[in-house]
């Protein structure tokens, strides 16, 4: 599972499950803001409960919290986003390089992930099916036994989750999904470090593409 802070009360547990629902299917925009009363409405629970959960996805890196304005899903610019997804790429590779090659009983795990993502992706749920794909992921650089490396590329994937939803529909071609999740398993099985770079980083090349671009002067 992907590494988030568990709060200690069920109220709370289940406005941060929202919240972060809501921002990994989209329904929740970059820059949006987040009002306490409308989530304590919305889940059925007093403003505390909210407050916390709050507090928590912002300390993840999910919202941005102002003083006296209240929060916000986190808001990049272009050349953010670029420096972000950079970092992204640097750390993973560097994962890559160092994976140690699992046995049976994690790649059945990792089997059930992508089980997971296909099941989420079929009933229309592409808050779940996000997750899911972030756990598989998140599973895969685990394997490298870099602690510093791997709590880093964690943090940044929580910052950039609101980010997925954007550039990535996991709905829009579900058998293309299913079998670009399939190859990177094979890849793992098979201990093919070159090919499960090439499969895991495409879609953080793709964005630094789109960002560098965005970022270059017209007509040049």
């Amino acid at each position: 599972m992907a590494t988030f802070a568990r709060p200690a009360s069920r109220t709370t547990a289940k406005v941060l499950d929202a919240v972060r629902g809501a921002i990994l299917s989209g329904e929740l925009s970059p820059g949006e803001q987040l009002r306490q009363q409308v989530w304590a409405e919305r889940c059925g629970v007093s403003r505390p409960p909210v407050r916390e959960a709050l507090e928590i996805l912002s300390n993840e890196g999910l919202l941005i919290h102002g003083l006296n304005q209240g929060y916000f899903v986190a808001k990049f610019s272009t050349e953010e986003i670029e420096q972000l997804y950079t970092l992204r790429d640097l750390l993973e590779n560097e994962a890559i390089r160092t994976i140690r090659w699992p046995g049976p009983e994690v790649l059945a795990e990792l089997s059930a992930h992508v089980d997971r993502i296909e099941s989420d992706a079929l009933l229309g749920r592409p808050d779940l099916a996000r997750e899911a794909m972030a756990d598989f992921y998140l599973s895969i650089y685990r394997l490298c036994d870099r602690a510093l490396i791997i709590a880093e590329i964690e943090r940044l994937w929580a910052r950039t989750a609101a980010y997925r939803a954007r550039n990535y529909d996991i709905l829009a071609a579900p058998q293309e999904s299913k079998v670009q999740f399939r190859l990177i398993l094979a890849a793992v099985a098979a201990q093919d470090r070159e090919r499960l770079a090439e499969l895991l980083q495409r879609p953080v090349t793709d964005i630094l593409a789109r960002a560098r671009a965005a970022m270059a002067p017209a007509g040049g």
